[in-house]
């Protein structure tokens, strides 16, 4: 039984991510992971499925049977109190594994001052709020199953991005998953004009790209 929800997630520290963060994308991935188990490594765009099975979400689907359809779920909708920041870590070589390298008979030595081996700082954008929240259609109980295995959000997880206090999902009187009571678009729509984006997970997925409707 599907039924309007709003999904918040409390923060705890910032999330690397831009401003849309789509729900779907985040719960298709634990999806594929409850069948699959987790990967002990996956390579950039490599598909574990094979292309063999279709994962489908607890959410009701617009368009159902064509091209562009995509789930009743919103895009990120941040707290008021969200703000914008960027931050650097250092990224060095572990002299340990030195004697990996093919010195090529030159001098054993890795120089982390410059050339191939230099230490460099690598700059992240994330936005920091008290909570962000999604509108969806979709089964409660299933959606509720997903979260306490969602404790991140966003990028770099591992070094602590991302993390989350705690969820809630709560019962709406009205469908706010696509278009809000302005009929202002929730997510990206697609239409003739507008502009290029994914329509449903994985976004990156060219397949699933589509001319759209954004949101502010």
């Amino acid at each position: 039984m599907f039924e309007p929800l709003c999904i918040r997630a409390y923060i705890q520290t910032g999330i690397i991510s831009d401003q849309f963060l789509p729900l779907d994308g985040i719960l298709l991935y634990h999806a594929i992971r409850e069948q699959f188990g987790h990967p002990d490594i996956a390579l950039p765009g490599e598909d574990i499925t094979k292309g063999k099975l279709k994962f489908f979400l607890p959410l009701a689907i617009e368009n159902e049977g064509r091209k562009d359809w995509f789930y009743h779920c919103s895009f990120a909708r941040w707290a008021p109190d969200m703000r914008e920041d960027q931050q650097s870590y250092c990224r060095r070589f572990d002299l340990k594994y030195s004697d990996l390298i093919d010195f090529q008979g030159r001098s054993q030595k890795v120089n982390l001052s410059s050339a191939r081996y230099k230490n460099y700082f690598v700059k992240v954008y994330y936005r920091i709020a008290s909570w962000v929240e999604w509108y969806a259609l979709g089964e409660r109980a299933e959606i509720e199953r997903f979260l306490p295995f969602l404790t991140h959000l966003g990028k770099k997880s591992s070094q602590g991005w991302g993390a989350v206090l705690r969820w809630e999902v709560e019962p709406i009187e009205s469908d706010w998953s696509i278009r809000n009571v302005n009929c202002l678009p929730m997510r990206a729509i697609p239409a003739e004009q507008g502009f290029l984006y994914g329509i449903r997970p994985p976004y990156w997925e060219s397949d699933n790209q589509f001319i759209c409707e954004m949101p502010e």
